[in-house]
């Protein structure tokens, strides 16, 4: 059976998205870098504003504000890349530009239901806040 981790970072006044905001989440520690390496193979679920932005920086769009991404950064988006996505969306259609992402159309309470059911691996949200 799968776990759900929902990854929710919020900013000290309570605000988990700004204007123009890139979506980087600042400094990375060791001891969080640590725990990183340690969880198991992760499929990412988001849903269509966060696969838009996402997929951009996986085609090299750069974030507002930035001439070029900083190395751990390239690297960020290449593991990601990698990894395993679901998107759900009522707007978006197949094929996904995006390599390895799984588009739902369906509820995605009931589909998150059936793949913690089905599933062995951990399953974490990233980004979409409506979701």
């Amino acid at each position: 059976m799968s776990e759900l981790l929902v990854d929710f970072i919020t900013s000290l006044d309570g605000y988990a998205s700004g204007e123009g905001w890139p979506g980087f989440w600042g400094l990375e520690g060791p001891e969080y870098l640590a725990w990183l390496g340690k969880q198991p193979e992760v499929t990412y679920l988001m849903g269509t504003n966060t696969y838009r932005l996402m997929s951009g920086f996986a085609a090299g769009e750069v974030p507002s504000g930035q001439d070029e991404f900083r190395p751990e950064e390239e690297a960020s988006v290449d593991e990601l890349t990698r990894a395993s996505k679901v998107v759900f969306s009522s707007s978006l259609a197949e094929p996904l530009t995006w390599a390895n992402c799984t588009l739902v159309r369906d509820d995605a309470v009931e589909a998150v239901r059936a793949m913690k059911s089905t599933g062995s691996g951990l399953l974490s949200t990233i980004g979409s806040l409506s979701l």
